[in-house]
């Protein structure tokens, strides 16, 4: 029997392609990168009570571990492209400013 891989596919109107997601070689865990809590709750003594058990050692086990991992690579790539897409719109508003003379703050 093949094995199956999951896979995610990420497409927008306005994207030029879409954009495909595998988990890759390597060791899959339940442990996510990206659905944690906070670095900053964690450091002021915050616990997780909602982790995960890790995934057991079957194939619905193994599938669950690799889609943590797809996971954590869409969280990464939706949270650079608002990133970019604000950084954007911030040097749009600058060089209206400087270059137009535009008020953004007055209505």
């Amino acid at each position: 029997m093949p094995t199956l891989v999951p896979a995610a596919t990420y497409s927008a109107p306005g994207e030029p392609k879409p954009t495909y997601f595998l988990p890759g070689e390597g060791l899959h865990t339940t442990d996510g990168k990206t659905t944690q809590i906070s670095d900053v709750v964690i450091g002021a003594g915050g616990e997780d009570r909602d982790k995960p058990t890790p995934a057991l050692k079957t194939p619905l086990g193994s599938l669950r571990a690799q889609l943590t991992t797809i996971q954590d690579q869409l969280n990464v790539f939706l949270t650079e492209k608002m990133l970019n897409k604000r950084k954007h719109e911030d040097d749009d508003v600058e060089r209206r400013i400087l270059d137009e003379g535009i008020d953004e703050d007055s209505d």
